[in-house]
């Protein structure tokens, strides 16, 4: 019977829809703070704000009515085409954006640099940064007050559960984490058992994210060693690599400073 339930619940979750990166939708008290914040900067009065990117929406098929200013989180996957359009089509925009590749994109918008930590409905914390057109010639700025109020909203939530398993679960946490630090680890298929969830998680209906190995003595053994391991290469410190600026770069840092003079 228990086998018939685990082939049924396979056969279900082919056809559920994949969830990926871009399904980072805002939480309301996430979206209110942000829209709040920009409202105390740009004067919104008199225009319509749009929030283009929900489920199977094509932003580019939505009515963006004159003087309209977009305030949401658009797909991670497709920022650089989605800042393009925009700029493209005159649509004002203040975007929810991915912390680390906010500078990717070599466009005329402003980079607000915040770097919160946010908690998103799909449980996805993302540090985050925002990418906007309203704010002029300026190329990047540093928002130390939006950081503020997001990461105080962060603290008040609830915190999301956090699971441990014994040693004998192998996930692929476990070896993700050997791979990142320099440990090499095989585990061979005589030593482990596939399992959803382990017996304990029967009846709160949880289940092993992506899956899980039973393993024997030995190999859990082997496997807490690699583990630390693994944390002891982590703590030591690496030397990092300075990168120096070239006489090509030089000159067009002084053509710049002249500009500014």
């Amino acid at each position: 019977m228990k086998k018939r339930q685990d082939d049924y619940e396979a056969f279900v979750a082919k056809f559920e829809r994949k969830r990926t990166s871009d399904d980072c939708y805002t939480p309301p008290e996430v979206y209110d703070i942000v829209h709040g914040w920009l409202s105390e900067q740009v004067d919104l009065r008199g225009a319509q704000i749009v929030r283009p990117f929900w489920p199977d929406t094509d932003y580019r098929r939505v009515e963006y009515p004159d003087g309209c200013v977009v305030v949401d989180n658009p797909p991670f996957s497709k920022f650089a085409e989605i800042i393009r359009w925009y700029l493209e089509r005159g649509v004002r925009f203040f975007l929810f954006a991915q912390h680390k590749t906010i500078f990717n994109l070599d466009a005329p918008y402003t980079r607000l640099v915040c770097g919160a930590d946010v908690i998103y409905e799909n449980g996805a914390a993302v540090r985050t940064s925002f990418a906007s057109n309203l704010f002029g010639d300026t190329l990047a700025m540093s928002v130390p007050d939006l950081y503020e109020r997001l990461t105080t909203a962060m603290r008040s939530k609830d915190p999301l559960p956090r699971y441990s398993y014994p040693s004998h679960l192998l996930t692929f946490s476990d070896l993700s984490r050997c791979a990142s630090h320099g440990v090499a680890l095989s585990i061979p298929r005589s030593g482990a058992t596939f399992v959803r969830r382990l017996d304990s998680q029967q009846a709160v209906k949880k289940y092993i994210y992506g899956g899980g190995f039973l393993l024997s003595d030995q190999q859990a053994a082997r496997m807490e060693e690699a583990l630390r391991e693994a944390d002891r290469l982590k703590a030591e410190k690496v030397a990092s690599v300075a990168w120096a600026i070239s006489d090509r770069e030089r000159e067009i840092i002084a053509q710049l400073s002249a500009g500014q003079a």
